[in-house]
């Protein structure tokens, strides 16, 4: 009998020992010794290549030319742009799955911020663990906007985006890096506004 209890008593202490050591610290994954599952690949910004350039000329040359035979508008790198994009939009000129004409009416946008922020913009390749994409960055940073997929995310679903909403968003996001108007006036433009 004392056999008997020694062995029960024997098993509930291991039993208890295996419980408590699966949750010690060296069992606990935690932020600090959580091993990644995959190396995430380090983000690089680098300077468009030419098929990049091509690309996007070729890109604004075809918004352009839809914008002249639907709406009888042009392309003009300014905020009247954010209009014929908006216009483009409201007309449904460009389907649901035309995500190429999509990007190249961001690509346009990409340019009205180019246009409004010359010193403090450039267009870059960027690269990280998701892929390549071409991006509005902040000069000298790692900040960066990605205008190209801004209307096109939108547009796939079904949405008609507000393309004057989404250019002021994404300024607003980069507001510290822009130039400032005197006394806090605010955000210092390039590009003059009418209101």
């Amino acid at each position: 009998m004392k056999k008997s209890k020694l062995i029960i008593a024997f098993a509930i202490l291991f039993t208890a020992n295996i419980c408590v050591a699966q949750y010690t610290p060296l069992n606990v994954v935690s932020e600090n010794n959580k091993k990644p599952l995959s190396e995430e690949k380090e983000i690089s910004i680098k300077e468009l290549g030419w098929m990049d350039h091509n690309k996007m000329e070729q890109e604004i040359t075809s918004v352009n030319e839809l914008a002249q035979t639907k709406i009888g508008s042009t392309i003009r790198r300014d905020l009247s742009d954010l209009q014929l994009l908006q216009r483009l939009v409201d007309g449904a000129w460009v389907a649901r799955d035309d995500y190429a004409t999509q990007q190249a009416m961001g690509v346009v946008l990409g340019n009205v911020m180019l246009a409004d922020f010359p010193n403090t913009f450039a267009w870059k390749v960027y690269e990280d663990e998701v892929g390549r994409s071409r991006a509005l960055c902040v000069k000298n940073t790692n900040e960066c906007l990605f205008p190209v997929t801004m209307l096109s995310r939108r547009m796939e679903i079904g949405s008609a985006p507000n393309v004057k909403k989404i250019y002021d968003n994404a300024i607003l996001l980069m507001e510290k890096h822009l130039p400032k108007l005197p006394y806090d006036g605010g955000i210092m433009y390039r590009l003059p506004r009418t209101n």
